[in-house]
């Protein structure tokens, strides 16, 4: 009697087909579980960076950074000056070096302003973005770094700094509201000081650092002394003879010199004195 075999799926052959089906159904589920979280990952991106186009209302502090009244005073000077260096910042919060580099930072991390050395013997600078002068309401244009006036900059903001924080002489008008001042179309304006001390007396500031020549100092010191109450120059030890000989020929003998860094106790003196 033949024996017939009938081959059914059952038994190694069906448990290998069983297998490779769960395999199959296990890699798509797979496939469609990481499908969706890259889904999930990107929306949740383009949410996060569309948050301010979109209507749903999220926190306003939510990835932003938040203006005090401090950073819009600080930021407002320093678009007066142009630029101030990581030590006057510091002066400024009265505060540590750490302190005025930590705040540094977090202006540029917010895009408000950007920092670098313009001068080799000099602290880095910062000064403001255009972003950065919104933020302060700054009426300037920004300031595209020089580093050829890094040092007489870093400078004027020195003279400010003693004469408007430390002694209180006055309060400081910057160079840059000064030539708001001229009409543009004015051909006969005259020198610009580098600020104006007002208490209440109008007193123009002069820094100067490098050698003019005759000429110019006395043009600029006739200028000076002509369109304001007094002249007070800030200069380097070996330029103090002849800015002291031309003051002493000024028409009007309202022209003071003083020597650059300037000491606090002197500047008092010769106020007293005066």
């Amino acid at each position: 009697m033949n024996r017939v075999w009938v081959v059914t799926k059952h038994g190694s052959e069906a448990q290998q087909e069983d297998e490779r089906e769960r395999e199959h159904t296990e890699k798509t589920d797979g496939e469609i579980d990481a499908t969706c979280l890259e889904r999930r990952r990107t929306l949740a991106t383009e949410t996060f960076s569309n948050r301010e186009g979109s209507g749903r209302r999220a926190r306003r502090d939510r990835g932003s950074f938040q203006v005090s009244e401090r950073d819009q005073e600080l930021l407002g000077l320093i678009a007066e000056q142009y630029a101030v260096t990581l030590d006057q910042l510091a002066s400024l919060i009265s505060c540590t070096h750490r302190t005025a580099r930590g705040l540094r930072d977090r202006w540029c991390n917010a895009g408000w302003t950007q920092s670098a050395k313009l001068a080799v013997n000099l602290p880095p600078f910062v000064w403001l973005t255009s972003r950065g002068s919104k933020v302060a309401q700054s009426p300037f244009r920004t300031w595209n770094p020089n580093q050829g006036l890094a040092t007489h900059i870093e400078a004027v903001t020195n003279v400010r700094l003693l004469l408007e924080r430390e002694l209180h002489f006055g309060s400081w008008e910057c160079e840059r509201v000064i030539a708001q001042s001229f009409h543009a179309g004015h051909e006969a304006r005259t020198h610009l000081p580098d600020g104006l001390l007002v208490c209440p007396q109008r007193i123009a500031i002069e820094v100067e650092l490098n050698l003019k020549s005759r000429a110019r100092l006395d043009e600029i010191i006739r200028d000076l002394g002509e369109s304001y109450d007094q002249v007070w120059y800030f200069a380097a030890p070996r330029l103090l003879p002849i800015l002291d000989e031309i003051a002493s020929l000024a028409r009007w003998q309202n022209v003071t010199v003083h020597r650059y860094p300037p000491l606090a106790a002197e500047i008092a003196d010769s106020q007293t004195a005066g």
